[in-house]
C-alpha cells in the first residue's frame, strides 16, 4: 500500500474523476443494485492501489470495466437472492419539469434495457455508457469483436423498437 501512496494519490484520483460514473453505471446495470455497484467499484480501486501498478493509459478503460465486471460477477454469485426492485439507473435534476421528463425517459430507457438478454444489455451499456470502443468491449467480455457487434447491434435494434423508433 505504501508503494501505491508512494505514486502519488493523483494517479489514483485521476483515474477515480475519469472514469468512476461510468464504472458504476455499469456495475449497476450488472448488479440492478446502486449499493452493491459502489461496493464493487470500491473494492477494484482499493485492490488497484494495494497493488501499486495503475492500468497502462491506452487500456485503461478496458482493464476497468473488466475488473468492475469481474467483482460484480464475484458478488452476484454470492449473493443469489436478489429480489429487490433496482434503484433508477438515471439521476434527478433540479427543475421539476425537466425531472419529470427526465425520470420518465429513464423509467423507460431502463425497462426497455432490463426486456434485452443479458449479453445485448451489456454490450450496450459498455459501448454507450462505458464509451469503449468494439475491440475494448469485446476484450472486457471476453469475446469476439464481431460477437461483440452483433449484441450491441441487436439490442440497439430491440431498444429502439421498445421505445418506438426514437432512438
Amino acid at each position: 500500500m505504501e508503494l501505491a501512496l508512494s505514486m502519488g494519490i493523483e494517479v489514483w484520483e485521476t483515474l477515480w474523476r475519469r472514469h468512476a460514473d461510468r464504472l458504476l453505471l455499469y456495475a449497476t446495470t450488472l448488479l440492478s443494485d446502486r449499493a452493491a455497484a459502489e461496493d464493487a467499484l470500491q473494492n477494484v480501486f482499493v485492490r488497484m492501489i494495494a497493488g501499486g501498478d495503475p492500468p497502462e493509459p491506452e487500456s485503461e478503460g478496458a482493464y476497468l470495466f473488466r475488473a468492475v465486471r469481474n467483482e460484480a460477477l464475484n458478488a452476484l454469485r454470492s449473493r443469489r437472492t436478489a429480489a429487490r426492485t433496482p434503484p433508477p439507473l438515471f439521476e434527478e435534476t433540479a427543475d421539476p419539469r425537466r425531472a419529470a421528463e427526465l425520470a420518465e425517459t429513464g423509467r423507460q430507457v431502463e425497462q426497455a434495457l432490463r426486456r434485452l438478454a443479458d449479453e445485448e444489455r451489456e454490450a450496450v451499456v459498455l459501448k454507450i455508457w462505458g464509451d469503449l470502443s468494439f475491440p475494448d468491449a469485446a476484450e472486457v467480455l471476453g469475446v469476439t469483436e464481431k460477437t461483440l457487434e452483433h449484441r450491441y447491434y441487436r439490442g440497439l435494434a430491440a431498444l429502439k423498437e421498445a421505445l418506438g423508433g426514437e432512438s
